[in-house]
């Protein structure tokens, strides 16, 4: 087995932790690979070192991430263009998307023995056409579209199949996937939704109207939002928390299921109203 780990540097003790890990995997006859960039820190632990993000994860069979969902959320993404499973070991506070937790590293051995579960997550593909040219996005949570920090409010248009769907003025519009259902949509007042569903959720962030409230969308047809601010002064693109472009002058924003899926690696059949109540209830 061949094994691309790939660490949030930021984590405290996180590189000892990691270098745990190798060790272990090792231990079971497993070639190791990371980025160049973490040689200086994990250069004595028999692994090998390439450049390129890409380059590591085609590779391997598996991806490993040590962090915190961000972590994970980052690299499936990449992992998803090449098909390969991903495993997240939880190294910050929530680990929702995570597979292991930091104190399960004897279920390495379930990992190479090719004993784990595997649960698709979908992706969405945000398109933002601006200016006669458009730019693609991928998101694992959400892509969100926001005011600037002088924008008092926007105002919102949805459309599904060409036709309008609703229309509001709100400080944001949320757009996820199932998985994101539990992110910044949930914090908005959207509602949980099953992450193995293939759909985009739409979570208005405070409306300034009476019904506009959340909508789930099939993958039959792709979401187009417009968002006018009447100023100039700004509206975000923000995919899974990052800020990638500033919407002013943007003719509109479609979002659509992607074809690539993301393939989370478990080691139990957990449902997910269990998981739920450990990570939100406790």
């Amino acid at each position: 087995m061949r094994v691309a780990i790939f660490v949030n540097p930021i984590k405290p003790g996180v590189f000892e932790y990691t270098q745990d890990v190798i060790k272990r995997l090792r231990a079971m006859e497993v070639k190791v690979f990371t980025s160049k960039k973490y040689e200086q820190k994990l250069g004595g632990t028999n692994v090998a070192f390439k450049s390129g993000v890409d380059e590591l994860i085609a590779s391997c069979d598996v991806v490993l991430t040590v962090g915190g969902d961000g972590t994970i959320i980052h690299f499936a993404k990449h992992a998803a263009k090449f098909s390969k499973p991903i495993l997240g070991i939880n190294f910050g506070r929530l680990g929702f998307v995570s597979g292991l937790e930091k104190s399960e590293l004897d279920k390495l051995e379930q990992l190479v023995q090719g004993r784990y579960l595997i649960q698709e997550r979908g992706l969405l593909d945000v398109i933002a056409y601006k200016n006669s040219q458009k730019k693609k996005f991928v998101a694992f949570n959400d892509a969100v579209i926001s005011k600037g920090e002088h924008t008092k409010i926007i105002d919102f248009c949805v459309f599904l199949n060409k036709n309008e769907v609703c229309a509001y003025r709100a400080d944001g519009t949320i757009l996820s996937t199932a998985t994101g259902s539990t992110a910044y949509s949930l914090s908005a007042g959207g509602p949980i939704v099953d992450p193995t569903l293939e759909c985009v959720l739409l979570t208005p962030v405070c409306p300034h109207a009476m019904f506009a409230k959340p909508i789930v969308f099939s993958n039959k047809y792709p979401v187009v939002v417009k968002a006018n601010a009447y100023e100039d002064r700004g509206i975000f693109l923000n995919i899974d928390g990052n800020n990638v472009l500033n919407l002013s002058s943007c003719e509109a924003i479609e979002v659509l299921c992607a074809k690539e899926k993301v393939k989370l690696i478990t080691f139990d059949n957990e449902s997910f109203g269990r998981r739920i109540v450990e990570k939100f209830l406790k």
